[in-house]
């Protein structure tokens, strides 16, 4: 994806489908996009699971989304 595009994430709650080569279906995920390690390749997102980490390259589509509300 491009590089400002994804810049412009950080600090947002954002939806982010990825699939990964080899499996079938996309996983997605929501949380909020703490920091992007363009060099890296990876950003970190956390989310109800907790911190994690995925691979740029993997990426499919990052939309931008009103957090859930707990109730």
């Amino acid at each position: 994806m491009a590089r400002n595009i994804m810049d412009k994430c950080i600090g947002k709650y954002c939806k982010v489908v990825t699939k990964e080569p080899g499996e079938e279906r996309a996983n997605v995920t929501s949380g909020i996009i703490k920091g992007i390690d363009h060099d890296g390749g990876f950003i970190t997102i956390e989310s109800k699971q907790g911190l994690g980490i995925l691979n740029i390259k993997a990426i499919v589509a990052i939309k931008p989304k009103e957090q859930e509300k707990i109730v």
